[in-house]
């Protein structure tokens, strides 16, 4: 088959969204398929690159310009299917990858923005996420919990709407990791008194840094944090701030609990990844990886209550599971099992 993804970024290490669109690039490569991406910045090895330029400051001229160069790429060519992990149409399916920008409004701020049904930039993002919705064939999401919010706020694309959840690569991420604990600790100076939480994200408010961090305050001396992702700022105290970091799997080696205390997540890929690695987890409700770790019964999800998070903390620090406890997770999560249910259709 000749297949296209959309999608503005596409390469491992870049982000959630973009590795699964190179995940899932890959794989099909290697099944076979002709894989074309449209993207203004690919770093997947074969396949053909339709450029997509991003132009502009800010995320309204940022969006638009994508919008409008991935439609006048894929206008060039003929494909049996165009899979979009983005907010694009037309397209064949489109996959739900980023936050629902209508939940995203009311669950994001205090108060919604009165103004935000008049901005720009929001109308865009709306008409956009709307749109296409409408238009595919076929909508993919990765948790069930953003099934029930397209069923409230999109209920036309209920019915061509499917659950499929995330792989993630067991060959890499897996309890072998662990090796890495030494190598990590000694390069940070971290002891082995030290108990040591693991934060992931760039989008640190949405991410929930900030309410981590006073978490943080009332947690003893031991408990160290390593935040990969976003600023690379050094050591702060008790709090690492090491930038993005491409190879995870020596961080998930070295911790000892992934906390992410997310505002909003469709299904944070960090999450399956840790739970791989036999790190438990601490999430949100409002985390569609928060199924995972109730699948896996690895961790807690707690509601965004600091006294909840300062016990459920050293309550959550649990020995490694051993690799034969994890298959449940590669029965359920695995690449394989992922595109199977992708191309049954």
């Amino acid at each position: 088959m000749k297949i296209a993804l959309v999608r503005p970024k596409v390469g491992f290490g870049l982000g959630g969204a973009e590795n699964y669109t190179a995940y899932v690039a890959r794989e099909l490569l290697r099944a076979g398929h002709e894989v074309f991406v449209v993207a203004d910045r690919c770093e997947v090895p074969g396949v053909r690159h339709l450029r997509a330029r991003i132009y502009g400051r800010g995320s309204l001229a940022k969006t638009l310009s994508f919008f409008l160069n991935a439609r006048r790429a894929l206008s060039r060519e003929r494909f049996d299917v165009v899979y979009a992990t983005c907010r694009f149409f037309p397209a064949d399916w489109v996959r739900v990858s980023d936050p629902l920008h209508i939940v995203w409004l009311y669950r994001g701020y205090e108060r919604p923005p009165l103004l935000w049904p008049v901005r720009p930039r929001h109308r865009l993002i709306l008409w956009l996420e709307r749109k296409s919705l409408e238009y595919a064939r076929r909508v993919i999401v990765n948790s069930r919990m953003v099934f029930n919010e397209i069923a409230e706020h999109y209920p036309l694309a209920t019915e061509k709407t499917e659950v499929i959840y995330n792989g993630v690569d067991l060959e890499r991420f897996n309890p072998a990791v662990r090796r890495f604990r030494v190598e990590v600790g000694r390069d940070l100076g971290l002891s082995e008194e030290d108990r040591v939480l693991l934060f992931a994200g760039s989008d640190w408010r949405r991410k929930g840094l900030p309410f981590l961090l006073s978490v943080l305050e009332e947690l003893s001396e031991e408990f160290k944090l390593l935040v990969a992702g976003g600023k690379r700022l050094g050591r702060k105290g008790r709090i690492y701030y090491l930038g993005p970091v491409k190879e995870m799997e020596r961080l998930y080696g070295a911790a000892d609990l992934l906390v992410l205390p997310t505002r909003y997540d469709p299904f944070a890929n960090v999450v399956l990844e840790a739970l791989a690695c036999g790190l438990p987890v601490i999430t949100t409700p409002e985390n569609g990886a928060a199924e995972a770790v109730t699948y896996l019964g690895r961790g807690k999800v707690l509601p965004l209550r600091v006294r909840d998070w300062i016990t459920g903390i050293p309550a959550a620090i649990t020995p490694r599971n051993s690799p034969e406890s994890m298959t449940s997770l590669s029965l359920k999560f695995s690449w394989e099992r992922h595109l199977e249910a992708l191309f049954r259709a």
